[in-house]
């Protein structure tokens, strides 16, 4: 993607959030929260890549392939609430203003996806806390002190 089409996405994105209308106060407030939920996830994709480095400095051949699926499952269920919200900050703009649909369309579309969003982000919340408690991941649960984190 080129820089200048980079920035003029952001330009679109930013007059749709922050348009002079009574609409804004509803745009403003999904995307601090989706922003939020972004930052808040973001830590996720750091421990994603430390699982990353983690499991390239261990013997691969002497792992068991229990570990190969607990992992892989463990890695994107970090990444997916990360990419979600930020997912989530530009279906707005294309349900908006780049649709045809009627304006109780939109409505209910975006109702549905707001909640499907909190529902995929719930619930990969939940499946990151059983995948931690699985055997082949617990040494690298215990040495980055993830017990308390992870394990609510």
């Amino acid at each position: 993607m080129s820089e200048e089409k980079e920035k003029h996405i952001f330009k679109q994105l930013f007059s749709f959030y922050f348009a002079n209308s009574w609409t804004s106060f509803f745009t403003i407030s999904y995307l601090l929260f989706f922003l939020y939920s972004a930052l808040f996830y973001f830590d996720n994709v750091i421990l994603a890549i430390k699982f990353l480095f983690y499991t390239f400095g261990l013997s691969t051949p002497l792992l068991e392939i229990s570990y190969l699926f607990w992992g892989v499952i463990f890695i994107i269920s970090l990444i997916i609430p990360f990419s979600v919200s930020i997912y989530a900050l530009f279906i707005l703009h294309n349900l908006w203003d780049k649709t045809k649909l009627q304006k109780k369309q939109k409505f209910i579309t975006t109702v549905f996806v707001i909640i499907l969003t909190t529902i995929i982000i719930i619930s990969m919340d939940d499946i990151i806390r059983i995948v931690a408690k699985q055997d082949p991941l617990a040494d690298f649960v215990q040495r980055n002190a993830l017990e308390h984190r992870l394990m609510r």
